[in-house]
């Protein structure tokens, strides 16, 4: 689950990287600046438990559909303020993902982004691992 856990977090962190580069352009007929990027997340291609199905024996055997880490970055050019929207193809986002994307964003790019203006959710699918929280609860089936 480590590989899994650190594919997010480096695509993550991409996405994000990409979308702060779009939203940079400047067009004084915009309201707002915007920049989107995806990424590739998808993880391992078998033998990897599920999130959420709390069935150790029910495991991936192959992609179906790949997982992408969308994001969206929102700039006023007024006021300067920014918000990055993550979702990822996945159950949901964990804490500890966040914190860890948080730390990797404060060293790319310093205050610029900050937990009041990030959020990562995710499009709450079952087909995709599990592993990635820091609750024995959601990793103990998926052997997290």
């Amino acid at each position: 689950m480590a590989l899994a856990k650190g594919c997010m977090l480096l695509s993550l962190c991409a996405v994000i990287a990409f979308c702060n580069a779009a939203a940079n352009d400047e067009d004084a007929d915009m309201p707002y600046e915007i920049g989107r990027g995806i990424y590739d997340m998808t993880g391992p291609a078998g033998e990897i438990n599920f999130m959420g199905y709390a069935n150790p024996a029910q495991t991936g055997r192959g992609i179906h559909l790949r997982q992408f880490a969308r994001a969206f970055i929102i700039v006023d050019p007024n006021s300067k303020k920014r918000f990055a929207f993550v979702n990822i193809d996945g159950c949901m986002a964990s804490q500890v993902v966040t914190l860890q994307v948080m730390d990797m964003l404060r060293v790319e790019f310093g205050s610029l982004y900050t937990a009041d203006n990030v959020c990562i959710t995710g499009t709450h699918t079952h087909s995709t691992p599990g592993g990635f929280f820091q609750y024995v609860l959601f990793d103990i089936t998926s052997i997290g």
